[in-house]
């Protein structure tokens, strides 16, 4: 039987960092967890924070959030209240908790990527073509083209929501993606927020508060009792 697909969220404290940190992100998590480059059935969404100007994230009361099937959870538990170095800022991980994927009619992932798609068009026609062979039917709404970085090579996508899924569509277009480059923050979807329709701001990037969404001191709170139960942490 198919473990089912959980995400795994890990407060987190600490940067500020690029707000193009994808891969600078993966290989901090990489260096923590060997083995996870093989790990296909792995996404990895970039950080959540408060976007402080065009390169900067500040995490606040952010967020890890990792996509992985349920019987991977032991894998990814050394992380609890652990430290990852991001372009020389430490950013602290707190206790995680679990959540299981739940259906929405609609679904937005900040950027979506494929070979040779480098323009609107041919990014549409990529996507129908792929969302025909996962067997998904939905509306498309193509938000802003952005550009990532690997490893001093740029990579163009395209934010991307998914609308009037029926809820079997939007549960397995949430496990499988689409595109490429899932370890990077890419092809990952969530249910869609209204102002990433009206402006394609991007699932993990949360709008600034009215108190300037400053970085908060405090590390997230890692008292080693009681031990983690994961269990009590499934909502």
């Amino acid at each position: 039987m198919t473990s089912p697909v959980i995400d795994i969220l890990f407060p987190v404290r600490g940067g500020p960092v690029p707000l193009d940190h994808g891969y600078l992100l993966f290989s901090a998590l990489s260096r923590r967890l060997p083995g996870l480059h093989e790990r296909h059935d792995v996404g990895v969404f970039t950080l959540r924070g408060t976007r402080a100007d065009a390169q900067v994230l500040h995490l606040g009361r952010g967020a890890l959030r990792l996509r992985c099937p349920a019987d991977s959870l032991a894998f990814f538990l050394p992380l609890a209240c652990s430290a990852l170095v991001l372009a020389g800022r430490e950013v602290r991980l707190g206790r995680p908790e679990i959540h299981p994927l739940a259906a929405a009619p609609s679904l937005s992932a900040r950027l979506v990527t494929f070979k040779h798609a480098l323009d609107a068009a041919t990014f549409e026609l990529s996507t129908r073509k792929f969302l025909r062979e996962l067997r998904c039917e939905g509306t498309l709404t193509l938000g802003r083209r952005r550009i990532l970085s690997i490893a001093g090579r740029k990579v163009v996508g395209f934010a991307l929501t998914v609308g009037g899924l029926a809820p079997e569509d939007s549960l397995r277009l949430q496990t499988q993606g689409l595109g490429g480059r899932r370890h990077l923050g890419c092809g990952l979807f969530l249910p869609t927020r209204h102002e990433e329709v009206r402006d394609g701001q991007g699932l993990e990037y949360e709008m600034p508060s009215e108190k300037g969404g400053g970085l908060s001191p405090a590390p997230p709170r890692c008292s080693p009792r009681p031990p983690f139960n994961p269990l009590a942490s499934v909502r």
